[in-house]
């Protein structure tokens, strides 16, 4: 997997072509939920229980995102599921499987990075963080924030409930299939500069390439985190397709350094 990504990830970093990136959460399918990580591996609800499912309501709309328990009654997830949404009482609720049964859980509240807006770098940038809070014991389980930012070539772990498969459609919107089930698989850290964490994937299942292995985010998975040694280390802001010189077709994905300076200091001030 090593050399194949360094095949992959440094051409595209240095200069990708005809790169388009857009929030994991956005566009229309993304709207309907009808959109997972992408050439993931699927997971039962009791495997990586920490890491949940919410779905926001705003209008007749709804939209998924995916987000990790980091205490009994908090989430961290990104700032652009909490768009539109009041702060003292949002329309967002975690969704909870007992006996194969879904129910929601509504949040009391939010607080989101004031730095984040929409409207810089179409929504993905390293400022899309939120802390989203629930009625104490809601947490199925916690994960732990890792103390420092990963290394350049850490071996990384995603989880999300979005696309398993990234697309354009004709008109030329980022879209995707296949979300709403539980994925995890692996990659290897690209980057970890400017308050992201960067990596390269493939846009969905291919040739020559094992499932679960270099894989990538899609729609659903805004929020949703990734591992390194089992420690929580970023949460999706956004990906986009790429297309390298060779005419291969990759994913970049950017996550948002929690151990960044503003990260760090955005989690010290809301989690309790």
């Amino acid at each position: 997997m090593k050399s194949t990504m360094k095949k992959w990830t440094k051409p595209a970093l240095a200069g990708t072509v005809a790169l388009i990136m857009t929030a994991c959460g956005k566009g229309p399918a993304a709207e309907t939920a009808d959109l997972k990580v992408t050439n993931g591996i699927k997971l039962s609800e009791d495997q990586y229980p920490a890491v949940v499912l919410i779905v926001k309501m705003v209008g007749e709309a709804q939209m998924m995102c995916t987000a990790t328990f980091v205490n009994d009654h908090q989430i961290v997830t990104a700032g652009h599921c909490v768009e539109g949404l009041s702060e003292i009482s949002p329309k967002l609720v975690v969704v909870q499987y007992k006996n194969g049964v879904a129910n929601g859980v509504r949040a009391l509240s939010f607080k989101r990075n004031p730095m984040y807006s929409m409207r810089d770098q179409n929504g993905v940038n390293p400022h899309d963080l939120a802390v989203v809070t629930f009625p104490a014991g809601t947490a199925p389980a916690v994960a732990t924030i890792a103390a420092a930012t990963p290394a350049v070539e850490s071996p990384l772990t995603i989880v999300g409930y979005g696309n398993n498969r990234n697309f354009m459609s004709p008109d030329g919107q980022f879209e995707g299939s296949g979300a709403g089930e539980k994925r995890f698989g692996k990659n290897v850290l690209a980057r970890n500069t400017d308050g992201f964490l960067t990596f390269i994937g493939v846009p969905e299942s291919a040739s020559g390439v094992e499932e679960g292995d270099l894989v990538a985010s899609g729609s659903g998975d805004s929020g949703g985190p990734m591992f390194v040694d089992g420690k929580l280390v970023g949460v999706t802001s956004g990906g986009g397709l790429a297309h390298l010189e060779d005419g291969t077709t990759v994913v970049v994905s950017n996550y948002v350094d929690l151990n960044s300076e503003e990260s760090k200091a955005f989690l010290q001030r809301q989690l309790n």
